[in-house]
């Protein structure tokens, strides 16, 4: 069989699906991944705007750059890779969908319950008192240029809502992925995990898929380049994720689940 008739299978036989999901499959809808020529991130050092001490040495220099990625995330859409796994969603009994990406393209495609590693462009926390919440709409670029940046009802300055790096991962989520993971020790080739369109260069997959592995799960890479992650994989798929899962999700989509019969 061709990788892509075996991912047909096994997604088939899947009850339980564990998606972690990198920069790769935001990229088809157009978002630039993190790391582009020279080390930086859409022309400007990572140490500058996505980490802790960039933001306390210029935190209009950070919010110009958010600010732009946030006004600019209506211009672009969810692909077909979107779509699909939001579909997986509705499918299985056992849904679990983890992405580092801080876009809402998961969401708005349909996907309800998306575990986001690295936060999210829609949200904005006092560096005061701590206070989370929605964005609402992106400050104006022309008030940023002139450092009106926006400040909590305490009056402490808000920084965008993402994990920088250096800065640890929001341990509820990990706790909500380890509880998925481990619920599913009898499921054995039943579990399927997919690692779609990331390096592993951030954080690897966080050893997302190494305690599946453990438990008998499948593991299946979707990438059109090989990765660090490769080697330990069961099963890779050398094709962009959107083109692939647009192929073969409808052939088993269109079927209901075994599990909800």
């Amino acid at each position: 069989m061709t990788p892509e008739t075996t991912l047909v299978q096994w997604l088939r036989e899947a009850r339980r699906v564990l998606v972690f999901c990198g920069a790769g499959i935001s990229a088809e809808s157009g978002i630039p991944t993190f790391r582009g020529a020279g080390g930086l991130w859409e022309g400007h050092r990572i140490e500058d705007v996505a980490t802790p001490e960039g933001f306390a040495r210029d935190p209009v220099l950070v919010w110009q750059f958010d600010a732009a990625r946030q006004h600019a995330l209506p211009t672009v859409s969810p692909n077909p890779a979107h779509e699909m796994l939001a579909a997986m969603e509705r499918h299985y009994p056992a849904f679990l969908l983890v992405t580092q990406n801080v876009d809402d393209l998961h969401e708005r495609a349909g996907s309800r319950d998306a575990i986001h590693l690295h936060g999210s462009l829609d949200e904005v926390r006092c560096t005061l008192c701590g206070r989370q919440r929605p964005l609402g709409s992106p400050p104006s670029l022309a008030d940023v240029r002139r450092g009106v940046l926006p400040h909590c009802a305490c009056g402490g300055l808000e920084r965008p809502g993402v994990v920088w790096f250096g800065e640890m991962l929001n341990p509820t989520h990990l706790r909500s992925i380890e509880k998925f993971i481990e619920t599913g020790w009898n499921d054995g080739p039943a579990f399927l995990v997919l690692v779609i369109g990331t390096s592993g260069v951030v954080g690897g997959d966080y050893g997302i898929h190494s305690l599946p592995a453990a438990l008998g799960a499948r593991v299946v890479e979707i990438n059109p380049e090989e990765t660090l992650l490769s080697s330990e994989v069961d099963l890779a798929v050398r094709a962009p994720a959107g083109a692939l899962l647009g192929r073969v999700w409808p052939e088993v989509g269109s079927a209901e689940h075994p599990a909800a019969r």
